[in-house]
């Protein structure tokens, strides 16, 4: 897929070095860092720890995080955190071990291109945020994948990975006085940015919603893939649950499931009763200070396209405005 939001797009006050680096960088760091050896642990003694106690140590990238996480019974978290603050403290990220990842980030990048709901997710947050860090690909273009190189992963930590901008969890059975201690004891020496600011504070700008759209019209696919968007709301608003139980409302369909003409949903009803779609299913997808909340549809029948869209349309406006009065 194609670099779908160029770097020139950002406007001036939001063209900054750590809005274009965690796009670019963020997830070559994951992946790369995560089990790959570190200062005092080889890639080997890192992984037969992990499994000597039974536990699950993996990691992941969206769009506004990376998490490197663990999951392992409670005598052993205080090993689990041990190793989490080794490897994003102190891997080596070695030039084989970066070769390596950068094969295996290609092959992930080819795997979501090939899945279309995937792909039309990402044009869909393209348009709805334009030339803004929240509309740029998790993994990246791949000519930023192909020209990333060790001192540009450690000069991304150096400028990220510090105090102020990390956050310890746990949950279950650890108390949390335990888990202060294992803080302070792991990552009291972990030095905080040179200008501090709150998260969530001044250090970003509110993404910026654009209602837009995007069309790729390709003839040659049995299917046609469809998602649309309002602005949504983030984890902290007051209306973040009240868009849950809009999305509970319209509800997922699939023409596959015995009971599908049957559902409980207005929408749903319609879609079956005339053919529209052979699937449809509601998200709300929310970050810190913003969302996405809307329906992607899945087709065959592209003759009544327009059929379907109008009545997705239907349902938000009429859900939309209920929220509004």
């Amino acid at each position: 897929m194609p670099d779908l939001v160029p770097k020139q797009m950002l406007p001036p006050e939001q063209l900054t070095s750590s809005n274009i680096s965690h796009s670019k960088y963020a997830s070559s760091v994951q992946h790369i860092s995560n089990m790959q050896g570190t200062t005092s642990r080889t890639q080997t003694q890192l992984e037969l720890e992990i499994e000597n106690i039974g536990a699950h140590l993996n990691a992941y990238t969206a769009r506004e995080q990376t998490v490197y996480y663990a999951r392992c019974f409670k005598q052993d978290a205080s090993t689990c955190v041990g190793i989490i603050a080794d490897i994003l403290q102190n891997s080596k990220f070695e030039d084989s071990a970066i070769e390596r990842e950068r094969e295996v980030i290609l092959r992930e990048q080819e795997e979501v291109d090939k899945q279309f709901e995937e792909v039309v997710f990402d044009h869909l947050h393209a348009t709805a945020y334009p030339g803004q860090p929240l509309g740029r690909t998790i993994l990246g273009p791949k000519e930023n994948i192909l020209s990333i190189k060790r001192n540009d992963l450690v000069d991304y930590i150096g400028k990220n990975y510090r105090a102020d901008r990390m956050v310890l969890v746990s949950a279950g059975g650890v108390p949390h006085e335990e888990m202060v201690k294992l803080a302070e004891q792991y990552f009291g020496k972990v030095p905080p940015t040179g200008s501090y600011t709150p998260l969530g504070d001044a250090q970003k700008a509110k993404p910026r919603f654009v209602g837009s759209e995007v069309r790729i019209r390709d003839d040659t696919m049995q299917h046609a893939h469809i998602a649309l968007a309002i602005e949504g709301v983030g984890h902290k608003d007051p209306d973040y649950w009240t868009m849950l139980v809009m999305q509970a409302i319209v509800g997922n369909w699939d023409r596959a499931l015995g009971g599908a003409p049957h559902l409980g949903s207005r929408l749903s009803s319609i879609v079956a009763k005339n053919g529209l779609a052979n699937s449809f299913m509601s998200f709300s997808t929310s970050y810190s200070d913003t969302g996405l909340w809307g329906i992607y549809l899945v087709t065959e029948n592209r003759i009544q396209i327009d059929d379907l869209v109008h009545f997705c349309l239907r349902v938000c406006a009429i859900l939309w405005s209920l929220l509004i009065f």
